[in-house]
């Protein structure tokens, strides 16, 4: 019997043929599953480094809507500091003269005894104006920056007074209330806790812009329930109906006039936000307000800084 005509051996041909044919299809198939998770990767890198952009972009607008006001910040120091050092000028010209009139006559001690009083003076308030330009200067420069560092422990109630500050000029007349207890730090990327809270807070504010018949308020409270930290921002602004409270997460869906918004403020701050595992909860009723609720998870280090 020849092996062509022995059963088992043809059995056993058509199983290594079977074999090797379940070998190439699988090695194509991880061939072809390899590279598409090269290109699902690069598609991912692509998505964030667009999703960078678009908080850059957002932020960037956010802050023209504040430059004339931090214009007008710069400006009142400003003017004190040129006005100081002209009077300083004048004072070491005079002191010049008294010096080198010394020999020949009598210094005049009231005037001596002005300019001395005056000079500490002048000194102490040309350096408080020069260190708030420079405060002003630092909190744009950081809010500014491009941050794609990793979480690290942040204290959020500093990070609140820090948008609060940077868009003080925003506020106008609106009355912000602060509550805000002792609460462990949270763990979090630092530039985009900045993002967060600069939409929460401006879109407050631009909410009770749109009401002129009431006094406007915006209360921040932050306290700690068991493991969770929550930030909540009231504001007795225009509120939202259903329609756009249910739409309010979609990018590139906005209210607002053309070159207010650019709609894409609040999806990425969901986005941020699951991304620390965080969650938001957002309740608004149409001409009476919004309420905007954060729940944080506390640093695992539970490091804590007395308020």
């Amino acid at each position: 019997m020849t092996d062509s005509e022995n059963p088992y051996y043809v059995a056993y041909q058509r199983e290594k043929m079977a074999r090797l044919e379940v070998e190439l299809l699988l090695e194509d198939s991880t061939r072809q599953l390899y590279e598409k998770n090269v290109l699902l990767q690069q598609q991912i890198d692509l998505i964030r480094q667009q999703q960078q952009s678009l908080i850059q972009q957002e932020k960037l607008a956010s802050l023209g809507t504040v430059a004339a006001g931090v214009a007008h910040e710069v400006n009142n120091p400003l003017a004190y500091i040129l006005s100081n050092v002209r009077s300083l000028t004048c004072y070491a010209e005079d002191l010049l003269v008294m010096i080198d009139a010394a020999d020949n006559q009598p210094i005049d001690q009231v005037k001596l005894q002005f300019i001395k009083e005056d000079l500490s003076e002048l000194s102490s308030d040309t350096c408080q104006g020069l260190m708030r330009i420079k405060d002003i200067v630092n909190h744009l420069l950081f809010f500014a920056r491009t941050d794609s560092s990793g979480k690290s422990a942040v204290q959020l109630a500093d990070a609140i007074e820090f948008t609060i500050k940077i868009f003080r000029p925003m506020f106008g007349n609106i009355v912000i209330k602060r509550e805000i207890s002792a609460v462990p730090m949270i763990l979090f990327n630092a530039g985009e806790l900045n993002q967060v809270l600069m939409n929460i807070i401006v879109n407050a504010c631009q909410a009770c812009d749109a009401v002129s018949e009431r006094s406007s308020e915006i209360v921040v409270c932050l306290t700690q329930a068991d493991a969770k930290i929550c930030l909540t921002v009231t504001d007795n602004g225009c509120g939202m109906d259903e329609y756009t409270l249910g739409r309010m997460f979609d990018a590139f869906y906005t209210t607002k006039p053309v070159g207010t918004g650019t709609g894409v403020g609040m999806s990425i701050v969901l986005q941020i936000l699951h991304q620390h595992g965080c969650t938001i909860d957002v309740k608004s009723e149409l001409n009476k307000g919004t309420e905007v609720m954060i729940f944080f998870p506390v640093d695992p280090s539970g490091y804590q800084i007395d308020m």
